[in-house]
């Protein structure tokens, strides 16, 4: 039987929601189909893959209405965020892990398991920890374990959030293992990569319709800008990535507002990007007082899971790195350079084992944990790490709590202006999400919530990694204007990313870590227009 899933009528809204995320879809998968799904951040994207592969409504939670009928045994997913897949201690049984479930030869297993990893390329990771990996390797392997189940359909959502641009195409390039029966959905901002592989394409309208749409780049660029302000206005959102949608008075009342809520409208302090090769900022950072100096750092991982061999991988080696005040300093490389790894080292989340680290002159290996973390606020890859509250409210509420102690007590006042709650969620697009838990957001609303944490009170310091994940051009645009308070009042910011163009107009200094070493970048002169 050629059918594989089909759909009529489908409508989804989530638990809590007034209005639905999706209605009336019909939608037919067969044998070799290779499908992309396409829309603006918010629009259903994710919920109807969950749909497609049964993950919803009783992994999500929510009302499925319409008929579903799913006609395939084996299914294999990747998500956006890798971690949330992880199961395993190491990366040939988590690839291992599915096959064991179907009863599998052992001896089979261990072939099948060698054949995929070296096919993606990541068989020198077998011995790993999955979640000791970058995001890039780890997505990279979830993959590996959709793959080596010979899956009849093959669900991507998102799969290179982690990637950069050739790193992308290489995990498009890995699809070719698929056999030609195998059907595949994916959800994926990048058109040239995902065209490569997806034979037809449709798009999640504003109404939550499904509709048959081209692959051109025209049409795909415009979808990614303005998106995450859109969402945000949808007052009568829920679970995800927003569950339902809002009145016209209240799409009209949201389009009077400032910041991440704004939508397509622009602020008024925003202006027009620089060309490359211009300081970021004005030359703010020209004062030259470092605020962060790396002097012969160096590190090493062990290659199996019991920490054995110690010491046998260099990840880098002899580091020299500084961050002035008032200066933004990006970092690029490939999946798996040690980019997050230096961060950690820098933020103590990681020893210190070779070289040194100075925060505003004070080696930080002679610092008490109080005079420590003072120094600096870290915004980690994975949005989720940040997370300690039951709600958004009370996360942004314990968030500026904490960080205002050194101030004396009370809310903190952000450098932008709002000084409430209230104030705060409307500026970073969450006043419609304060009583959603943490973990239930859009991966965009997660780092926003992130963001507007990470903002609410002033550090010297501040390491941000894939500060971009989940956000559209708009939202980064506006992310560019709170650094640019950032550095105005002082603070030096290392960012890692692999963003380039985000990068390139923001920094102004770009280096790349590429096989241990680092190494300064020519700034490109060409201009960036997000919106």
């Amino acid at each position: 039987m050629d059918l594989l899933v089909q759909l009529k009528h489908v409508g989804f809204r989530y638990r809590g929601a007034k209005l639905p995320i999706l209605k009336d879809v019909h939608l037919t998968l067969r044998r070799g189909d290779r499908i992309l799904l396409r829309g603006r951040s918010g629009s259903g994207k994710s919920t109807l893959l969950a749909i497609l592969s049964g993950l919803a409504p009783e992994y999500v939670g929510g009302t499925l209405s319409g008929a579903r009928e799913i006609f395939y045994r084996r299914r294999g997913v990747v998500l956006q965020n890798p971690e949330a897949q992880v199961v395993t201690p190491t990366v040939e049984e988590e690839v291992a892990f599915a096959l064991e479930n179907q009863g599998k030869d052992p001896g089979w297993i261990r072939n099948r398991v060698r054949e995929t990893l070296e096919a993606l390329g990541i068989a020198h990771l077998a011995e790993r920890h999955p979640l000791s990996l970058s995001g890039g390797e780890c997505q990279r392997v979830s993959l590996a374990a959709a793959l080596a189940m010979d899956p009849e359909v093959l669900f991507l959502d998102e799969p290179t959030s982690y990637l950069d641009e050739v790193s992308s195409q290489r995990f498009f390039e890995a699809l070719d293992l698929l056999h030609p029966d195998t059907a595949l959905v994916v959800v994926e901002h990048r058109l040239q990569a995902a065209s490569r592989v997806c034979r037809r394409s449709y798009r999640v309208e504003e109404d939550g319709s499904l509709h048959e749409s081209d692959f051109t780049p025209e049409r795909q660029e415009s979808e990614g800008r303005g998106s995450e302000g859109r969402a945000a206005r949808r007052q009568e959102s829920g679970v995800q990535e927003s569950e339902g949608r809002g009145s016209e008075g209240q799409k009209s009342a949201g389009r009077q507002s400032k910041g991440w809520e704004s939508g397509r409208q622009k602020p008024a302090v925003r202006g027009k990007m620089p060309l490359v090769g211009e300081p970021a900022y004005g030359g703010v950072g020209g004062s030259l007082v470092p605020v962060l100096e790396i002097s012969g750092l160096s590190h090493r991982w062990p290659l199996d899971r019991k920490g054995g061999q110690k010491g046998s991988t260099e990840l880098f080696h002899d580091l020299h790195l500084t961050v002035s005040a008032g200066e933004v300093v990006a970092l690029l490389g490939p999946s798996g350079a040690g980019k997050t790894t230096l961060l950690g080292k820098i933020s103590g989340r990681l020893p210190v084992e070779k070289g040194r680290v100075f925060i505003q002159g004070k080696d930080i290996a002679t610092l008490s944990k109080e005079a420590f973390y003072p120094l600096f606020m870290l915004v980690p890859q994975n949005p989720e790490h940040m997370f300690l509250a039951e709600t958004v409210r009370e996360e942004l509420v314990a968030g500026a709590a904490e960080l205002s102690k050194e101030l004396g007590g009370g809310l903190p006042k952000l450098g932008y202006g709002p000084s409430t709650i209230e104030e705060v969620a409307k500026r970073f697009g969450l006043s419609h999400r304060l009583q959603a838990h943490p973990f239930r957001l859009s991966e965009g609303e997660k780092r926003r919530l992130n963001l507007a944490v990470a903002f609410a009170v002033r550090r010297p310091l501040y390491l941000l990694d894939e500060p971009t994940y989940g956000l559209d051009d708009e939202a980064k645009a506006l992310l560019r204007e709170d650094l640019r308070s950032l550095v105005e009042e002082g603070a030096g910011v290392l960012l890692v990313t692999h963003d380039r163009a985000f990068a390139e107009v923001t920094a102004d200094t770009v280096y790349t870590l590429k096989e241990g070493q680092l190494v300064r970048e020519e700034k490109h002169a060409y201009v960036y227009c997000p919106a």
